[in-house]
């Protein structure tokens, strides 16, 4: 084939040799120019990176189509162990569902027949020198493969792959949607999960639920006594006036054995908001305001133990904190019912003791939605979770501009508009780095525009045009 028909994928990512060349050079991590720049360009047909797992597969389909390669030198390093998925590929093959035999977490595209891979392990032969990548010694290893750049199969082209997920990776632990109330903070709950939750059986009911591990919820503004309240909750008024003495009293019902309420107001006797009430009228800096609903003899072999487990209060910057942890949480048809209740409690005690409310912050540790609730969670977050999130950043705001066509000045200002520190650099890269080490932003949206506005001043910058904050680049001063 010629050069301007091949390669069919990643082209502008790859480096031609000759056509009458047999051998591909894959560096993995390493950059491929500081390889091909000083290879003999006569004695390779192309070098390019593989940088993970999927790359098999544009690898493969660029070889079918072209298949005069017949050797392919694996080298550089290898920082996620890339090259395994090509040496376990052609060592092993595929399994029925075309993960790689020994690297299973690689798969090929369902588009590319098995046929067509066992033909690519026929005809290709993987050199695996790993770890090596100066030129000096590249080149007399790929000096040792004959050149026989006759093809060994008729071209192959497939469709392209069908992309679709029902899960998305993600840390696996410690999730945290913020708010200022339990309607702005629902839906992103509900988001989060139906988009990185696990899939998996669950004890509670016959069918499965979708799960995130370490949920943390923050509530900031939420008045007990004037809810904002949303018509898309899947409960009503009436139905969240009859669940908060359930955690607001004492008080029993007769067909539940216990409800939050007795364990955290009469727990063996014990009112524990009563004794967190008196810690903190006692002592302000007091953190043994705690209490639990977990009896240790009743609830160890129960099958239906307290799923909010522990209540801290504490205070902080003048305001009362409540910090709630849950062993479990139906995050779709109880979390915005647990919320609402708890930060009634909240304002109860904050009340007594004198003190403003700050944030409620729940850590729901087996966070999940039911698979009967899926749909109305779906529905829900089409409908209501933002599609563009506005949300102002705890951390603070940055003021940016370039000072003088020297340099560009970042001043942090807090939330209440006070500069608190400036950053000086000429490369939005520098400035980068000084943010990430500071730990300077909290909120993704945030952390976009401004990685988007300090590339725009390096740009002004280097061209010496004005440079605006949250203005278009005038590109037409260049012709002045």
């Amino acid at each position: 084939m010629e050069h301007k028909e091949w390669p069919l994928y990643f082209a502008e990512n790859l480096i031609l040799g000759s056509e009458k060349s047999s051998v591909g050079v894959a560096t993995l991590w390493t950059p491929k120019e500081a390889v091909a720049n000083r290879l003999n360009p006569e004695t390779f047909k192309v070098v390019g990176q593989l940088y993970s797992n999927d790359g098999i597969n544009p690898l493969l389909r660029n070889v079918l189509a072209n298949p005069t390669i017949r050797t392919i030198i694996v080298c550089g390093q290898d920082k996620i162990g890339s090259a395994d998925s090509l040496v376990n590929l052609i060592n092993n093959g595929i399994n029925e569902k075309g993960e790689v035999i020994g690297k299973e977490e690689s798969k090929v595209e369902k588009e590319i027949p098995r046929d067509a891979v066992e033909l690519f392990r026929k005809n290709v032969q993987i050199v695996d020198v790993r770890g090596t990548w100066k030129p000096k010694e590249l080149q007399p290893i790929i000096d040792k493969y004959k050149q026989d750049p006759i093809p060994w199969a008729e071209s192959q082209v497939f469709p392209e792959p069908e992309i679709s997920t029902d899960w998305y990776p993600s840390e696996g632990s410690s999730y945290t949607y913020r708010g200022k109330t339990v309607a702005d903070v629902w839906p992103k709950v509900l988001h989060g999960i139906l988009r990185f939750g696990e899939t998996k059986k669950s004890n509670h009911t016959n069918t499965t639920q979708k799960e995130l591990l370490n949920i943390v919820t923050v509530v900031t503004d939420e008045d007990p006594d004037n809810i904002i309240w949303a018509d898309y909750f899947d409960f009503t008024r009436e139905h969240l006036q009859g669940y908060l003495p359930q955690v607001m009293t004492p008080d029993p019902i007769p067909s539940i054995s216990y409800t939050y309420g007795m364990r955290l107001r009469n727990h063996n006797g014990v009112n524990q908001v009563h004794t967190i009430i008196e810690k903190l009228k006692k002592t302000a800096w007091d953190r043994q305001a705690v209490a639990v609903t977990w009896n240790v003899e009743q609830d160890n072999e129960s099958p239906h133990p307290p799923c909010l487990d522990i209540v801290q209060a504490l205070i902080k910057y003048d305001k009362v904190y409540l910090t709630v942890y849950f062993r479990s949480n139906d995050m779709f048809r109880a979390w915005p019912e647990n919320a609402f209740a708890l930060r009634a409690m909240q304002k109860e005690i904050a009340d007594a003791i004198g003190f403003p409310m700050g944030s409620l912050t729940v850590v729901s540790n087996s966070a999940h939605i039911y698979e009967e609730n899926i749909n109305k969670a779906k529905d829900i977050v089409e409908m209501w979770y933002p599609k563009l999130p506005c949300e102002q950043d705890p951390r603070g705001n940055y003021v940016i501009k370039v000072i003088a066509g020297k340099e560009i000045q970042v001043t942090h200002m807090s939330p209440s508009g006070r500069k608190i520190d400036v950053i000086t650099g000429t490369t939005a890269m520098g400035i980068f780095n000084e943010l990430a080490r500071n730990e300077a932003v909290s909120v993704y949206i945030h952390a976009m525009d401004l990685g988007a506005e300090l590339q725009k001043a390096e740009i002004a910058l280097t061209l010496g045009i004005e440079y605006t904050q949250d203005r278009p680049l005038p590109y037409d001063q260049l012709c002045k």
